[in-house]
C-alpha cells in the first residue's frame, strides 16, 4: 500500500461524487486538492498530518492528545489518498500511519470558512424593545429555556429573569445554572444594602456612573447577577445599563485617535482595603481581536489610579478617559430600568456597564443580592447546549472579553 499512486484513490475505488473534495495529491510540502466546484487549492502537508485524531494520535477536544507538533517533521510525506468511502478521506503516510478525515472539515480549512467571530447586536437606550426576558421556573427546570437566555447574553450581553423568589438562596440557585459561582474577596454571594458604614460604593445611596466591576483584577468578573430582594420603586435607585461595545463604536467613529489610545495605552485601576486586599492592574480599556474588533471593555471611574504616562501623552490619555465617561453618561446611551423584587439582571461585565441613580435610604430599603460567574463557564454552557439545540452555533467564536 505504501507504493500506491499519489492521486485521488486506490485503483478500483470509486470517488464519492457528492463530497466537497474530488481529488487529493502530494505536491512537495503541499497537498493539491481538487474541489467539487472545479477549483484547485492546496493544503499544508504538515497541517494535515497534525490534524489526525485517530486513537494513536489522540483527541484534542478531550485533551487526551499524544501527537505533538514536534512529532511532525518538515519533510512529512503522504503516500496515498482514498476518497472512495462516502463522508471520509483516508490518507496513508510515508511511515505507514493511516489517518481519516472529514471532507467538510478539510474544505473549510482550504476556504478559510471556519467559524467566524460572532457579531454582537449593539444597543443604546432602546434596549427595552429587545431585552430578553425569561421566567425563573423555566430556566431552572428546562435546558431549552436556559439556552434561549444564553443566546440573549451572547447577542446583547444582558438578559432579564423574572419570577425569581425574593429569597436569599434563590440567587445561587439561578446563577448556578449558568456556571460555577466565582468566589471573590466579598464571598460567593453578597448583599448590596445601603448602610452608613459602607465599605464599597454599592453600599451607599449615591448615584453611580455606569462602570464594569473590579477592573483592578487581572481577570475581572465575567458575568454578574443582580437579584432584587427589596427595592424602593419611586424613590430612586434606577439601574442604568450601557452597552460598552456601542460606546466603543461611537468613540471609534467620532474620536478615532482617543479610541486608539485606549486600545494600546495601559490604564491603571486599583482597590485597597487596608490590611485585607490590595489589587492593582494595568490594562487596556478596550480589548481588540486580531481583526481589530472589540472583544471587551474594563472601566470604572471610581477605581482609576493616578495614571502613568510621559508628559506629552498624559493629557491625551486623560481626555480619552473623559470622552469615554461623557459617552457613558449620555442618556441616549443608557437603558434605564427600575428593578422590582423577583427580577434579576444577568449581564456581561466585560461588555455591559452598570450604574444607578441616587436614592433616599430613609424612604425604602434597597437590597440586591449579587454574584459573579467567569465568562468561560457561561460560554461553555452555551456551546454545550448548542450541541443539542442549535448545532450550527456550537462552534461560533464568541468575544473573549477584556483580555489585557
Amino acid at each position: 500500500m505504501l507504493d500506491a499512486p499519489k492521486h485521488l484513490a486506490q485503483p478500483g475505488h470509486a470517488v464519492d461524487t457528492s463530497a466537497p473534495i474530488r481529488a487529493m495529491r502530494a505536491e512537495g510540502g503541499r497537498i493539491g486538492v481538487d474541489l467539487a466546484d472545479g477549483r484547485s487549492r492546496k493544503l499544508s502537508t504538515r497541517w494535515l498530518r497534525l490534524a489526525c485524531e485517530c486513537e494513536v494520535c489522540g483527541d484534542t477536544a478531550s485533551g487526551k492528545r499524544w501527537l505533538t507538533p514536534a512529532d511532525v517533521a518538515k519533510a512529512i510525506h503522504a503516500e496515498s489518498f482514498d476518497l472512495s468511502v462516502p463522508g471520509g478521506i483516508t490518507v496513508i503516510w510515508q511511515d505507514g500511519h493511516v489517518s481519516h478525515y472529514d471532507p467538510a472539515v478539510l474544505a473549510a480549512q482550504i476556504d478559510g470558512s471556519g467559524p467566524a467571530p460572532f457579531q454582537p447586536q449593539l444597543w443604546d437606550n432602546d434596549l427595552s424593545q429587545r431585552l430578553g426576558s425569561f421566567a425563573f421556573d423555566d430556566v431552572v427546570a428546562d435546558d431549552a429555556a436556559l439556552f434561549s437566555s444564553l443566546r440573549a447574553l451572547r447577542d446583547h450581553g444582558i438578559a432579564m429573569l423574572t419570577g425569581v423568589p425574593a429569597e436569599t438562596e434563590a440567587t445561587a440557585r439561578i446563577a448556578g445554572r449558568y456556571g460555577p459561582i466565582r468566589d471573590t474577596s466579598y464571598g460567593k454571594v453578597f448583599d448590596l444594602i445601603s448602610r452608613p458604614d459602607a465599605r464599597v460604593a454599592g453600599e451607599t445611596a449615591r448615584a453611580q456612573i455606569p462602570h464594569t466591576d473590579e477592573p483592578f483584577r487581572y481577570s475581572p468578573p465575567g458575568f454578574i447577577f443582580f437579584h432584587a430582594i427589596r427595592t424602593g420603586a419611586g424613590s430612586g435607585g434606577t439601574s442604568l445599563m450601557v452597552d460598552g461595545f456601542h460606546v466603543a463604536a461611537l468613540m471609534r467613529a467620532r474620536t478615532p485617535d482617543l479610541f486608539d489610545l485606549l486600545t494600546r495605552h495601559g490604564v491603571t485601576f486599583h482597590r485597597e482595603h487596608h490590611g485585607e486586599v490590595f489589587f492593582s492592574a494595568e490594562a487596556h480599556v478596550f480589548s481588540l481581536d486580531a481583526a481589530g474588533a472589540i472583544t471587551g471593555i474594563r472601566y470604572n471611574d471610581r477605581c482609576l489610579a493616578p495614571q502613568r504616562a510621559p508628559l506629552d501623552q498624559i493629557d491625551s490619555l486623560i481626555e480619552a478617559l473623559a470622552e469615554l465617561t461623557r459617552l457613558i453618561c449620555d442618556p441616549q446611551n443608557q437603558f434605564q430600568h427600575q428593578l422590582a423584587p423577583g427580577e434579576a439582571l444577568v449581564f456581561d461585565n466585560q461588555r455591559v456597564l452598570h450604574g444607578r441613580t441616587a436614592f433616599d435610604p430613609t424612604l425604602a430599603v434597597r437590597h440586591l443580592r449579587s454574584c459573579n460567574i467567569d465568562r468561560d463557564g457561561v460560554h461553555s454552557a452555551f456551546r454545550s447546549l448548542a450541541r443539542r439545540f442549535a448545532p450550527e452555533e456550537a462552534e461560533q467564536v464568541l468575544y473573549q472579553g477584556a483580555i489585557f
